[in-house]
């Protein structure tokens, strides 16, 4: 009898933090799929992966439908641009009511704008410095 993944995951942008976040969702039993504009940028993905990778620009609505982002539950926006992180998760939320949206944006200007949104920003510089703050005990 097959396992049916149920748990659909869509993540745009395929950085070094794309690529775990892709291999962890995968190996935790998520039904993934990862996009990128460059093909050579699935290259990273572990051999243990499961998923789908799709080479196009995540920032294309129709790109995003095809992916099938309407049944998607996560989606993880995390390119090398913050606007288009911004608008990908935007479009996620607002557009097509994906449950769980998280932007990897540095930009505080946009971080701020995500305050009464459901959108979780992922801002690796302040979690770096939370987490160094946090096991050197500075406050």
């Amino acid at each position: 009898m097959a396992l049916v993944k149920l748990k659909r995951a869509l993540v745009v942008g395929c950085g070094e933090f794309g690529l775990a976040v892709s291999d962890r969702l995968s190996s935790a039993g998520w039904s993934v799929v990862v996009v990128d504009r460059d093909p050579a940028a699935f290259a990273g993905l572990s051999a243990r992966f499961g998923g789908e990778s799709v080479v196009s620009d995540g920032a294309d609505v129709a790109v995003l439908e095809e992916c099938d982002i309407a049944k998607t539950s996560l989606l993880v926006a995390c390119t090398e641009r913050d606007s288009v992180n911004y608008f990908i998760s935007r479009v996620a939320s607002e557009v097509y009511g994906v449950e769980r949206v998280f932007a990897r944006i540095e930009d505080e200007d946009l971080i701020g704008l995500l305050d009464d949104s459901p959108i979780e920003p992922i801002c690796p510089h302040a979690l770096c410095l939370g987490e160094f703050c946090r096991l050197s005990r500075i406050a």
